[in-house]
């Protein structure tokens, strides 16, 4: 029974992999067309400032996960998702410099909300990076116990 749910643990981990590449895609088109499509009036021309940026962690966040489709164990798993981790990071903290959005037309101070979600955002990726150093961490001292105990 154990045996059967392995494979099948496999292949939804695979299909999540790939749903992840699909969403990583459409943002990618999205993104690099939302100003020109207008959809969002609030966004400024500010935002092709952080495009680049922006870019270059849904094409890392695409690699990854492609990589994952065939190789996906702990470690680098772990360590993977550190660096998409970071580069989250740089995004978020890139976006709020910028910030590319332009909420003047609205009575609701709409600027002082997205600002502290942007904030809360940044804390976020943080406790998320420093559990991924700590998995990294217990990953490294159970790989030096295996490596150490007596194989019979």
């Amino acid at each position: 029974m154990a045996q059967q749910r392995a494979p099948a643990k496999r292949v939804g981990r695979r299909f999540g992999y790939a749903v992840a590449i699909a969403g990583n895609v459409a943002l990618l088109v999205i993104v690099n067309n939302i100003l020109d499509w207008g959809w969002l009036p609030w966004l400024t021309e500010g935002f092709r400032e952080v495009l680049p940026v922006m870019n270059v962690s849904l094409s890392v966040s695409i690699v990854v996960n492609a990589i994952y489709l065939f190789y996906d164990a702990p470690g680098f798993k772990a360590a993977a998702e550190l660096a998409l981790l970071i580069i989250s990071l740089v995004v978020t903290i890139r976006l709020l410099r910028v910030f590319p959005f332009d909420f003047s037309a609205y009575d609701f101070s709409w600027g002082t909300l997205a600002r502290w979600l942007l904030g809360l955002a940044i804390f976020g990726i943080c406790v998320g990076m420093i559990a991924q150093v700590a998995q990294l961490a217990r990953l490294a001292r159970k790989s030096a116990g295996e490596a150490s105990s007596p194989t019979p």
